[in-house]
């Protein structure tokens, strides 16, 4: 049980990938020594964070 049950991650999003694309996702999992989801996770909160400060920005130019 969760002391928070916000941090419970329970909602799903699927993605396709080509062959090439899933080895890639493995490899560069295995050099983070995580695991392909996380690896994955971790990069999908970079790029949606990035994109929220880009789109702050525009916002703000004047």
């Amino acid at each position: 049980m969760y002391a928070d049950p916000t941090h419970l991650r329970n909602k799903v999003i699927k993605v396709r990938l080509n062959d090439d694309e899933r080895d890639l996702v493995d490899a560069l999992a295995r050099v983070n020594k995580t695991q392909p989801a996380v690896l994955l996770r971790e990069l999908v909160l970079q790029g949606l964070s990035l994109f929220e400060q880009e789109s702050n920005d525009t916002r703000h130019v004047a």
